[in-house]
Parts: C-alpha cells; structure tokens; sequence
C-alpha cells in the first residue's frame, strides 16, 4: 500500500513555463484515506515506494476486476479534456469547500488557470496545487495528483449484489479548510471507467450530471445533509445510452467522507474481519473523531458487571432443579411470566460510531419526508456513512402530496416510494449493524484482540457476541433512530406550518394538526409546497374562530386545489379544511407570538420554499443546456437567450425562498400577463419568475430511471 497520496513534479527546467496551478483549494498531504487504509495490489505497484514501483498503464489499472483486501484502487481519469469547457462552477460552495477569496469569481481566473481547471477536472491533467506547507519548506510546487476509486458492496433493491464498487467516479484528492477545518474529499462524476465498472463506460451523460450538480445544493439550501457541487464540464464523449447517444458530462461533487454502509458490507461477506475492522477503525478515529476506548474504564467495567453476572449464572445453576419444568419456565397457560434483569452493556466505539451513523441517518430522512423529497435509490451502497443525501439519481420533490409516490419507474414495488424512506432507513441501517456485530458485540473486550479471534472461530461463543450486540442495537435503532426521526420531524413540520420552533412543538401537533393536514392534501390532490406557502398568509387577527374566516377559507380552497378538483368537490373540501383549522386557529390564537400574522408568514416563509427544483425544472434545465452545448460545439452565432439558466436555477436551489432571499435580489418585474413576478440577483441573472408559479400540466408526475 502507497503510504502517500501526492507526488512532488519535478522542477521546471531553465526556460520552461512555470505550470501555473488550477483555482483549487490546497490539498491535505499525505491524503488521509490512501495512507491509512489498504489500496489492491494491482494498483499499489505503480504507487512511489522507491525503486519497487513498477509503472502501469492506465487501462490495465481501469480494468474492471473483482478487487479483493482493498477500500480503494488508485485509477487515472480518462483523458476527455479535448474540447472540453466549464459550463457551471459554484462559487458560494468554493468560498465553502475553501478557494482562495481572490479566486472565488471565475472573472477572476486567468486564461491559464482556468485551461488547467478544465483539464484536471476533465482527466487531461494531474498537476494540483502545492499542500499547505512550512515557510522554510524548499518544495512548493504544484503535486501531480494520484486520485481513486471507492470499493463497496451493497444491498440493491432489499438484496446483496457482491462487488459494485465506484464505477464512474474517481475521487481527486482530500483538501482541509484552514478556516473551518472541515476536511473535503472532491470526486469526478462520469470521468471513465475503473476496477469497479462492470459493463460499463464509467461515463455520465449531461442530463443525470445536470440533475445532480443542481439537486446537491437545492438539498442543502432546505438545511438537509448532502454532498455539495463544486462545478460541471461538457465533454465532447458521446455517450450511448438507451435512447441513443447523449452528450457526456462530468461532474465534481464534494463531501467530507464517500464511505458508506456497502463499504463495511463487502468486507462482511467476503468474511475479511482484519480489513472490516480496520475499516471501522479509520472512520471512528478519522471521520467521527471518537476518542479510543479507556483501557481503565473498560477493566472498571468488567470488575463491576462481569464478575457479578457469573457469579449469578453459576448460583441460578446451582439452585435450578434437575427437572425444570414448563411452568417454572414461565410458557405453560398460566404460569408466572419471568423477569429478566437488564444486562450490563458497554458501548465501545464502534457501537458509538453506529449510534452516530443512525442519529445522522435519522435526521437526513426526516428532513427528507419534511421538505418532500423522494430519493428513488436506497441501496445500502447509496448511504452515506455520514448521513449525507448522495447518488442523485431518479430523485424527485413532490407536487402534489402523495405518500405512495414512487420517483423511480424501474422501482415497480415501490421499495423506495416516498412514505417507504425511514422504515427503508431503519432496515439499511439493520444492514450496517449485521456487518459491526461482533465489534459492538465485544463490548469491553473488543481491544483483547486474541480473545476476540477465539470468540470468532467458535459458532457457539460467536453467537454469545452476536447476542451482546443485539441489545445495543435494538437500544440504539430506537432511541438513535426512531426517537429522534420523530422528534426532529415534528420539530420540521411545525416549523413549516407555522407552529413555532422546537419549544413550542406540543404532543398532540402531530397527531391533531400534521397528520390531517397531510391527508386532506393527499385526498384534494393539493400541491405539497404549495400549501404551506398560502396556509403563511392565512390570518387570525381579529378572528377569534375559525368561523369568522369563511371567506378567506373559500378562497384559500380555491387557490391550492386543482380546477377539476375544486369544481368536483370544493364545497366539501372547504368543509372538511374548516374543521382540520379549529384546532390549528386555536392553538394559533392561543399563544401571543403565534397569533401575529406577519411574524408568523415571515416564519413560516423562511422554511418553505417558493422555489422547488421540480423535476420539470430540471428537465427545461437539461434541454436548454443540452441545446446550448450543442451550439457552442457548432460554433453557432444564433442568439441563445437561456444560455445563463442553469446558473440561474443554481442559484435558485441555493435560495429558495423568495422574498425572504430579497436581500440578494436587486431589482423585480412582473410579466406582461402579471403572473410571475422576476427578479434579478446580485449577479444581474433574472430568477424566479415562472419558475415559482404552478407546475404546467406537461410537468406533472415526470418519473426517471437508474439510467445515467
């Protein structure tokens, strides 16, 4: 294994240019991942390790192969720089991820730089900025980059699919920002194949890079955890696809781990304990930062608990009688049932790490089921070690509310349909705690590293680990997971319609309030957003009872139904929201912050978009920018007026709120008919608009596959 992840170049010869480096934060040296975890053999002997390093070729290293005792494989990109060009590049996450402040704008990129950026990240350089480093250190030249790729199983569609391995995205390199010291790892999405490609290109097509450069940071901007977007390339790759070719793209995407649950599942069935555990080591030491198990703590432990245990086995064995019957064991008709004394557990750090692993997944899903957004693909080699929202593939946001939708036509179960994610989350995060088992199971004893052996290679003593762990997990998936998923969605759902923040969240909210309002949308064919952006101007000043608002209830009704739907059965709707609104009048009215109707729109209109990237945004996206590829690549001279939309709809996904964003929008129209209100951002690009308005019926419903 390369004990580095970075080479130094060579210095430049007399009279050489000097390689001016890409405007890229600096890079963490040595990487992190590559020196602390094992690479496969194949890729390891090209690695520096003095005069054993034997060259290979790149397609001999992007040679799909079973990878065995390995987390990673070093691989090259393939080189598709040829005509390739920048078409997007987020400067608000690069200020994030840790740019230099004076190369944030791309106005402020020379010629040069922005030539490297476009080959580095399209695999036709290697050279990336020099580390962070000493004053008095000689060596500050731009390191030639060595990137890989992630090897992980999985469980696809509820079963295990052996090796899948990253098969189109090569990870760059790991940067650290100094001001945060948050660590980075930037990886390419479509740059060529790799160990872990199967039957396939390793290339992405525009149309799926588009989806994910836009939905990474529209995630964000709604407060869930996601992988961010650092830019996206159009690359001459024509890449076959079943509709024929589409152009190809390359996105860099960016999160501080791209481990995942499939990343210890592969080690699990393979039966690689050495390699699980040093897998599950590196992430409690490098990603959680958990503190090592106190050798005194544990001794302490077992002086308290273990030795009491034996001795009331060995005297429960003493005192039983030679024949025991069915009643004394509590199963005859009745007979007393037992009581078990609850065991002494102790959680080491890998049921710590587990216990962060499921609370992180909690909050992810919840926040989820709360902004209405559907994943599509829940495999366990699609979930973040960090409970981050990754691998935007057929994801999509609700329009109207409908818990049984399902955003992924290949998913004909609905495995994945959108009611389906946290119980889809509790049975992946089931996945994880299988593969960490005996770890966890070991509980004080898990650093006797010979005790443990002997444990492992015994059936019976296994199961006794097996069981130890049991007890922790269930405690863990259900305060970890179920606890806090229901805790923090209450918390979301009451923010969002206008219930107050966490401390005003009462027992009955839910039940009384949420709930009902969920169903009366779902029964109405009500747009999902769209509600709880018109329930913020619902007013209760100087309206003790709901009774007195009738006409703004009619109205209300009007507006959020669907027009077949509102002249079918509008007069029973508006019935029907008039009693979900006694309680709801009531608790507003009841507390004096609750009842002022300006303060709670502004409230409420702070956690409910007024942009949503729809699918059938993103699909005018994808074929305006298509289009505009296509010209650029002609060398067109024909006008092209939405050539700016995609960055425009970035910056829509990073603020989504509206007038609550007014203070980045300089100056508002409206159009001719008076529908859409536009405004022009900061960077003078018109948003919103009718990008805010209904969704067109041409839009409704759009469904997508794996396909990518």
């Amino acid at each position: 294994m390369a004990s580095c992840a970075f080479s130094s170049s060579a210095p430049a010869p007399a009279g050489v240019k000097t390689i001016v480096p890409p405007p890229l934060p600096h890079p963490r040296h040595p990487t992190r991942l590559t020196s602390s975890l094992p690479c496969d053999e194949l890729s390891a002997l090209g690695q520096d390790d003095g005069d054993e390093a034997v060259p290979v070729p790149d397609n001999i290293l992007s040679t799909p192969r079973m990878v065995r005792n390995a987390v990673y494989s070093f691989v090259n990109p393939e080189d598709q720089s040829k005509n390739a060009f920048l078409l997007g590049w987020n400067k608000e996450f690069a200020k994030e991820l840790g740019v230099d402040t004076n190369k944030i704008e791309r106005s402020q990129w020379s010629e040069q730089e922005l030539d490297h950026l476009v080959k580095l990240l399209t695999g036709g350089g290697r050279k990336i900025p020099a580390p962070q480093q000493d004053e008095n250190d000689a060596d500050k030249g731009p390191r030639e980059a060595q990137p890989w790729a992630h090897c992980y199983g999985g469980h696809q569609f509820g079963y295990y699919a052996g090796q899948l391995g990253d098969g189109r995205a090569i990870s760059l390199y790991e940067t650290v920002n100094p001001a945060t010291g948050q660590s980075w790892e930037l990886q390419l999405k479509g740059a060529g194949k790799t160990p872990y490609s199967r039957f396939a290109d390793g290339y992405a097509v525009l149309r799926s890079s588009i989806r994910e450069y836009l939905c990474a940071e529209a995630i964000a901007a709604l407060d869930v955890a996601s992988s961010r977007s650092l830019a996206i390339l159009s690359t001459e790759t024509m890449v076959a696809r079943e509709d024929g070719g589409e152009p190809g793209s390359i996105v860099c995407r960016v999160a501080p781990s791209w481990i995942r649950f499939g990343s210890f599942e592969i080690f699990f069935y393979r039966k690689d304990r050495i390699n699980l555990r040093r897998l599950a080591e590196y992430v409690c030491d490098e990603v959680y930062n958990l503190p090592r198990d106190d050798p005194q703590e544990m001794a302490a432990f077992t002086e308290q608990f273990r030795k009491v245990e034996l001795e009331k086995a060995r005297k429960a064995a003493s005192d039983e009688p030679k024949h025991v019957s069915a009643a004394v064991e509590g199963e005859a008709e009745g007979a007393p049932v037992t009581t078990r004394e609850p065991k002494a557990l102790y959680r080491n750090r890998f049921a710590k790490m587990f216990e962060q692993v499921a609370y992180k997944t909690a909050i992810m899903v919840s926040g989820w089921q709360a902004i209405g957004f559907c994943h599509g693909v829940m495999n366990t080699d699609n979930m973040s070690i960090l409970g981050l929202t990754i691998d935007f593939g057929p994801y999509a946001f609700l329009d109207k509310y409908d818990p049984l939708f399902i955003c992924n036509h290949s998913d004909t179960e609905g495995r994945y349909s959108f009611q389906q994610q946290p119980g889809i989350c509790l049975w992946n995060l089931g996945r994880l705690a299988l593969t960490l088992e005996n770890l966890i199971g070991a509980q004080e004893r898990v650093d006797d590293l010979d005790w443990l052996r002997q444990q492992e290679s015994d059936t019976e003593k296994e199961e006794t680990l097996k069981e130890g762990a049991k007890d922790i997990v269930v405690e863990i998936l259900n305060k970890s997971f179920r606890d806090v998923f229901l805790k923090d969605y209450r918390r979301r759902m009451n923010e969002k319609i206008g219930l107050g923040g966490a401390d005003q969240v009462k027992d009955a909210d839910l039940t009384e309030i949420v709930v009902p309002a969920l169903a009366w949308m779902d029964d109405y064919e009500v747009d999902y957003h769209q509600f709880f952006r018109d329930l913020a101007d619902y007013k209760v000043e100087g309206a003790d009872t709901v009774d007195e608002n009738g006409a703004q209830i009619e109205a209300l009704v009007k507006k959020l139904l669907p027009t077949p739907v509102h002249l079918a059965r509008g007069s029973v709707a508006v019935e029907e929201i008039k009693n979900w609104l006694v309680p709801y009048h009531t608790r507003l009215v009841q507390s004096l912050e609750l009842k002022d109707d300006q303060t709670r729109r502004t409230r409420m209109n702070k956690v409910n978009p007024a942009f949503v990237l729809r699918n059938w945004v993103a699909q005018k996206v994808i074929e305006r920018a298509t289009e505009s590829v296509m010209k650029t690549r002609e060398e067109s001279t024909e006008e092209d007026p939405d050539k700016d939309l995609l960055d425009r709809v970035l910056w829509m996904c990073q603020h989504p709120f509206g007038e609550e964003d007014s203070s980045q929008a300089e100056e508002t129209t409206t159009t001719a008919d008076g529908t859409c209100e536009i405004k022009r951002n900061d960077a003078g690009l018109e948003v919103y608009g009718e990008y805010v308005g209904p969704v067109p019926e041409w839009g409704q419903g759009i469904q997508c596959s794996c396909s990518s």
